[in-house]
C-alpha cells in the first residue's frame, strides 16, 4: 500500500535555494501555489502542497504520485510516495536534494562574496567552502 511520507526533520527554508535545487535533480518544472493538491493513485491519503512537481511534467522517472513541498514554520518539508522513494526517486532522495540546496546556498554566498566555490569528497562526505 502506498502512502505519502513528510519529511518534518529536513526542512528547506529558502523557497529560491528549493526551487534551484530541483532544478539541479532534473526536475525543472514546478507548480507553485497554496495548499494545492498532490495527485497521487491512492485518492484515501489525501495531500496538499505549495510547491509541487507534478509526476505528468517528469513522464520519464514514471512516477506514481506528485512531489510536493508543504511551506510549515520551519520552512518547506518534503511530502513524497513511500513508493516513489522506494522504486522511482531513491531513498536518499532528499539527503541529495539537501546537498543540492546547501551547495546552492554556497554559490550564492561565494558570488556575494566575490569568491570561489571548493568541493571536496571525504568519505561519503563533501566538504563545499568559499574561497576569497
Amino acid at each position: 500500500m502506498s502512502k505519502y511520507m513528510t519529511f518534518e526533520s529536513q526542512s528547506f527554508a529558502n523557497e529560491d535555494l528549493l526551487l534551484e535545487a530541483l532544478s539541479e535533480v532534473g526536475f525543472t518544472t514546478v507548480t507553485q501555489g497554496k495548499d494545492l493538491p498532490l495527485d497521487g493513485w491512492d485518492k484515501r491519503n489525501a495531500r496538499s502542497a505549495d510547491i509541487i512537481i507534478r509526476r505528468r511534467d517528469v513522464p520519464t522517472h514514471h512516477l506514481l504520485a506528485d512531489i510536493g513541498f508543504q511551506k510549515t514554520s520551519s520552512g518547506y518539508v518534503a511530502v513524497i510516495d513511500d513508493m516513489d522513494l522506494d522504486y522511482r526517486l531513491g531513498k536518499d532522495f532528499v539527503v541529495r536534494l539537501q546537498n543540492q540546496y546547501h551547495e546552492a546556498a554556497a554559490r550564492k554566498m561565494a558570488k556575494r562574496l566575490g569568491g570561489t566555490l571548493l568541493k571536496e569528497r571525504v568519505g561519503k562526505t563533501l566538504k563545499i567552502r568559499v574561497k576569497f
